[in-house]
């Protein structure tokens, strides 16, 4: 099961519990003063962490340090961080900086971001709309809220995973070999062997893009790494040049998202052939992780790409597909599942309903779950408690 990214720093926390109002699918709580992440319910959107602004939720991945444990090292670059550069000449001097870090080659994903709007555009299936299988929280987020459409996500690899096995299959002569991803947002940081343990993934570290930026500005102006960047590849990531495409719908942010997988569910958008879904506003380009503003990168993508003649990655076909999408088993019988909810109904009936999150729970409707799982109890509910003591006076 995928790893919660999302690690809690008790003396930075001061308690607000934005958090836990932040998160949309209640992964976050707090119990004895101390907040708790659910790994089971975390989908790695990394709000939570946005709406932290003292620093008590993080996310980081592993350090440049790692670089000497291989004898020969790559660095994969999003098209997410290339998009902040101005110009052709500002980003192969962004790709030598971060080679002057130590990696022997530093690798330019937007090829394989294409290969995938290729695969995706040519995907046949009668479980339309089809949903591309582009960001792991919106993977996740049908995994645990939308069951009825897995049957829809196209079951391809993310795009650095497909560089990774890629590049695994031609660096047999190198020794033994690194792949670092660099991360524009928190949920890219899990698919890693280190530091969360993906141990099906080709890619071996994830690097947080936040933490590595200000040693990469030290080598700027020392010299430009040749790109061939390709248009498609940006496209994938940018729901503006996404809506191109006929019979398409893209969309950016959480809450449209949302929003689109309940139309999905109830079958109200057979007409289009391709969801793309990116939960970061503004697409890729709007990753937390990423420095710069998410409006002016997407402006910055046609200068880039005006006069490339990069195209998609040609790649094997074991590279690009994978397994497909399988939810986590639920031994539970429909009428145990009845059942619970019934209890739960109950509990909620007695709950205040005013879900203000002082019992640490986001909703009550959660805090009824919780109960009924033997987590918590009724005595846990501030009000109901405040109510009691007032009955005694």
């Amino acid at each position: 099961m995928m790893e919660s990214v999302v690690a809690y720093t008790l003396e930075r926390c001061v308690k607000c519990m934005k958090c836990i109002q932040a998160c949309p699918v209640s992964a976050v709580s707090m119990e004895n003063n101390r907040i708790i992440v659910a790994h089971e319910r975390c989908t790695n959107c990394g709000r939570c962490i946005d709406a932290c602004h003292s620093q008590g939720l993080v996310a980081q991945g592993s350090t440049l340090v790692d670089i000497a444990n291989y004898d020969y090292t790559v660095c994969l670059v999003p098209p997410a961080l290339t998009s902040a550069c101005r110009s052709k000449e500002e980003a192969e001097d962004l790709f030598n900086g971060i080679k002057l870090l130590g990696f022997d080659e530093v690798v330019d994903l937007s090829p394989y971001y294409g290969t995938v709007l290729r695969e995706s555009l040519a995907y046949q299936t009668e479980n339309r709309p089809a949903i591309v299988s582009m960001c792991s929280v919106v993977n996740r987020l049908i995994k645990t809220e939308y069951q009825v459409l897995i049957d829809h996500l196209i079951p391809m690899n993310y795009p650095a995973e497909i560089a990774a096995r890629d590049l695994r299959m031609k660096l047999t002569d190198k020794g033994t070999v690194g792949i670092f991803n660099m991360c524009e947002c928190a949920s890219r940081l899990v698919h890693a062997k280190y530091p969360y343990g993906t141990l099906d993934s080709e890619i071996d570290h994830a690097l947080s893009i936040a933490d590595t930026f200000p040693l990469i500005r030290k080598n700027l102006g020392k010299g430009r790494q040749k790109l061939n960047l390709c248009r498609d590849g940006f496209a994938a990531m940018d729901t503006a040049m996404l809506g191109e495409h006929p019979r398409v719908l893209a969309a950016d942010g959480y809450d449209k998202v949302q929003n689109i997988l309940e139309l999905a569910e109830f079958g109200r958008l057979k007409e289009f052939d391709v969801l793309y879904l990116l939960p970061c506003f503004n697409g890729c380009s709007g990753g937390q992780l990423l420095f710069g503003n998410g409006y002016l990168s997407h402006q910055n993508i046609p200068s880039l790409t005006e006069k490339e003649t990069g195209c998609c990655q040609d790649v094997a076909e074991e590279c690009i597909w994978r397994d497909s999408f399988m939810a986590e088993e639920d031994q539970r019988s429909f009428m145990e599942k009845m059942e619970f909810f019934r209890k739960v109904n109950e509990v909620l009936e007695k709950l205040p309903g005013y879900d203000c999150s002082a019992c640490g729970m986001r909703t009550c409707r959660i805090m009824a779950e919780e109960i009924v799982s033997g987590n918590r109890s009724l005595s846990d509910c501030h009000i109901l408690n405040s109510a009691s003591r007032e009955d005694v006076k």
